[in-house]
């Protein structure tokens, strides 16, 4: 019996799904992410941006900033294989398919930042857990003199669906070498899909004749 319910016990363990996990590296800007090369300029609050090279993808730079600065308007270029974004407080990125409708998760964000000296930088990174459920985790960090590199990753089959960055104490005036990875579509494999599920079933049936056969016996 004791023999039953431990190996139940650890079918159900091995059953539940991983939790979310962001991991942020801040000691450069590396990775092998697709370049975001600009695309357009929507309007004054929205940039559009795609994959350099084969894909078609649409990333969204939304300005939140609650107030403009007529000086120092919010607006992006291109910068050779970069996107370059000039002048925010509260930057939203997400990511969508070619027809600019479905949105997308990514499980890499690498980029770089130059703003004000010594302003804090708040990050809040969606991420799209594999039961479709969401989770939000939180960042902070103080801006240095120069580029500033960020790498935001996700380890545990999650997707990074929405990024945000709001500066405290100052403002961004350059945000770029923007590199993502797309993340692949869900597939079920033998251990995420049926496999596990179907050993939890098979133990939980065991345990139950088990216990029919132990109440018949007495």
């Amino acid at each position: 019996m004791k023999k039953l319910l431990l190996a139940g016990a650890l079918l159900c363990t091995l059953a539940l799904p991983s939790k979310a996990t962001i991991l942020l590296d801040e000691t450069g800007i590396g990775g092998t992410g697709t370049n975001v090369i600009f695309s357009s300029i929507f309007d004054n609050r929205l940039i559009l941006g795609r994959l350099n090279g084969q894909h078609d993808e649409v990333v969204r730079f939304r300005d939140l900033t609650p107030t403009q600065d007529p000086l120092n308007p919010f607006t992006g270029s291109q910068n050779g294989n970069d996107i370059k974004i000039f002048n925010t407080v509260d930057l939203d990125i997400t990511v969508f398919n070619s027809t600019n409708l479905t949105q997308l998760g990514v499980t890499r964000d690498i980029f770089s930042l130059v703003g004000t000296t010594g302003a804090t930088v708040l990050f809040r990174v969606t991420a799209l857990e594999a039961d479709g459920s969401f989770q939000d985790f939180n960042f902070s960090s103080v801006l240095k003199n120069g580029q500033n590199g960020f790498d935001f990753t996700a380890i545990n089959g999650e997707r990074i669906w929405d990024l945000d960055l709001r500066v405290v104490g100052g403002r961004i005036t350059d945000f770029e070498h923007f590199r993502i990875d797309v993340a692949p579509a869900a597939v079920p494999g033998p251990i995420a899909g049926a496999g596990i599920p179907g050993l939890v079933a098979a133990g939980l049936m065991l345990f139950g004749l088990h216990r029919r056969r132990k109440v018949a016996h007495q």
